[in-house]
């Protein structure tokens, strides 16, 4: 039988919106965790290769809340060695959980650089910290609650630094300084061991995976 024109037009919109929702299906939803009120993504896209989320935690300090870390890699390690020797890019992100100062930062990263570490040269380090340090003292208020610092081993480029998504200091070359980095969280001599463990994949207390 003929059809009326608005009952044509009807099933034409009908049509059109079961053919977006079957777009919108085809797509995977983006999954991440939620650790203590922050979003960690399950994986990222570092110089065009995607890494998975090897392990997340909080760190504190007396019981306060600092920042939220988590660490990408391309391949598991089970060891702050098997993280240095792996292959490809990787990443250590590090949102802030509450203000932290600029005297604060150059003291913590001072003391954590100055650590014993026999697989980085200490010589090496002096300078990209001090650009570190001088980047965060630029800011009037330091990091701030809600910052996003990302550090991020690229082949080829080196270590690469920013901030909310913005170049934070001209990337570093040569491995000393990102190796110095990872032996901050994942070294023999670090004070948190609890979180060495997360970052290394063991399970974070409160994360909560959903899908978004």
């Amino acid at each position: 039988c003929a059809m009326s024109s608005s009952t044509r037009r009807h099933i034409t919109r009908i049509g059109s919106l079961l053919g977006l929702c079957g777009c919108l299906m085809a797509v995977p939803a983006a999954r991440a965790a939620v650790l203590e009120g922050v979003t960690v993504d399950d994986a990222v896209q570092v110089a065009g290769r995607r890494l998975q989320l090897h392990g997340a935690g909080v760190s504190r300090s007396w019981l306060v809340r600092v920042y939220a870390i988590a660490l990408y890699l391309p391949e598991r390690s089970a060891s702050l060695a098997e993280v240095r020797q792996a292959e490809g890019p990787r990443r250590i992100a590090i949102a802030l959980m509450r203000d932290v100062s600029a005297e604060d930062f150059r003291s913590a990263i001072t003391d954590q650089l100055s650590c014993e570490d026999p697989g980085v040269d200490r010589a090496a380090l002096q300078g990209p910290a001090r650009l570190l340090v001088q980047a965060v003292s630029r800011r009037p208020q330091g990091l701030r609650r809600g910052d996003l610092l990302t550090l991020d081993w690229v082949p080829g480029t080196g270590t690469v630094v920013e901030l909310n998504h913005q170049p934070f200091i001209e990337p570093v070359r040569g491995r000393a300084f990102y190796d110095a980095l990872l032996g901050v969280w994942l070294g023999e001599q670090v004070s948190d061991t609890a979180l060495r463990a997360q970052l290394l994949g063991a399970p974070a207390s409160q994360l909560v995976v959903s899908r978004n």
